[in-house]
């Protein structure tokens, strides 16, 4: 069984890591404003960092960066504001990198729009079977990001008919649930909007970085651990 915490993103603890100028750049290249709700592509892009160290994925789009044990890179998106973001972070033996990204909103993942399940549970398990052939340095390392009035909708936790047409936050959940022992995984629901998900490394730091911060998972465990024993 994966092993999971949730914590809300304005609880996360740490400082910003990497220069977040570098992405709005980057999504400035690629004219985020052209994306259209419920556009969407199942399908993950493998992206190169651009001259921002940054290759950045569009609403709607998934991308993954593979990186030497000498590069640095970040696979990146932005303006989350009550779309599901996902990342994935996983660090050889050699000192290179796995990482992936996905960004899409809540029409794309509707069975009533799409016909489908959510494309990122493809991508999660996509993440998996590339962090399994290769020997690892440590866990590989997930966090999944959303909209926390997502879970106000009359559909959520139901699961009703196929795995397809629940709810996609129910999918995702039993998703992230059967990603091994080996995983290991934040689940941050965010109130405000902007919000910046990336995956990588670069300026020295490496992992997952929520607006810019690094998402410590040691720490994440204990906080959640206090407030659960507070709430006891």
């Amino acid at each position: 069984m994966a092993e999971i915490a949730k914590i809300q993103d304005y609880q996360l603890p740490g400082e910003p890591a990497i220069d977040l100028e570098r992405v709005a750049k980057s999504a400035l290249a690629q004219n985020p404003l052209c994306v259209s709700m419920g556009a969407h592509d199942r399908n993950q892009e493998i992206v190169e960092p651009d001259e921002n160290g940054v290759g950045y994925v569009l609403m709607n789009h998934s991308g993954r960066l593979d990186l030497g044990p000498d590069e640095d890179g970040l696979v990146a998106t932005g303006g989350l504001a009550g779309c599901t973001g996902v990342a994935g972070f996983a660090k050889r033996a050699d000192g290179g990198t796995h990482q992936f990204v996905s960004h899409y909103d809540p029409i794309s993942q509707e069975w009533a729009m799409t016909h489908n399940d959510s494309p990122i549970n493809q991508h999660l398990y996509g993440q998996k079977y590339r962090a399994s052939q290769s020997e690892l340095a440590g866990p590989v390392q997930y966090v999944v990001s959303y909209g926390d009035t997502a879970i106000h909708s009359p559909d959520y936790g139901k699961r009703v008919g196929n795995f397809d047409q629940w709810h996609y936050l129910d999918q995702i959940e039993t998703t992230i649930s059967q990603l091994g022992p080996e995983a290991e995984i934040a689940v941050v629901p965010y109130g405000t909007g902007g919000n910046v998900l990336a995956a990588g490394r670069i300026d020295g730091a490496e992992g997952i970085f929520w607006n810019g911060v690094p998402i410590d998972f040691d720490q994440i465990r204990e906080q959640q651990q206090k407030q659960e024993g507070n709430n006891d």
